[in-house]
């Protein structure tokens, strides 16, 4: 799916999003979810720097990823239900939507995900 193709994807559906990743002012790469397909590109701009290594989960800077499944490093950004302090019996929001609420900046890494 090209990039213009997704973008057109995401505005249109519901739990559609985009994201970017930065660390410091770099923007690192997209974080896109349409059709129920999760997608991570890395940016032109993170292409060109060799200061940074790619992020352990996407180790090719040229590869697109997908995965009907969202990776460990952004969930990880998810707070637990406990954290959340949800009261039993309500549902579980979902993933895009606690990426959005939650998910810009965590304690133990570097990299924020802004909602796009």
């Amino acid at each position: 799916m090209n990039r213009t193709m997704k973008k057109q994807a995401i505005h249109s559906g519901k739990g559609q999003a985009d994201f970017i990743l930065t660390l410091n002012k770099l923007e690192v790469g997209t974080l896109l979810y349409a059709d129920n397909v999760w997608f991570f590109s890395y940016s032109e701009e993170f292409k060109r720097q060799r200061d940074i290594l790619p992020l352990v989960n996407f180790p090719t800077v040229d590869k697109e990823y997908s995965s009907s499944e969202l990776w460990p490093f952004f969930v990880s950004r998810i707070p637990s239900r406990a954290q959340l302090q949800a009261p039993k019996g309500t549902e579980r929001q979902d993933l895009v939507s606690l990426l959005k609420n939650y998910g810009r900046k965590t304690i133990a890494n570097p990299y924020q995900l802004i909602p796009a």
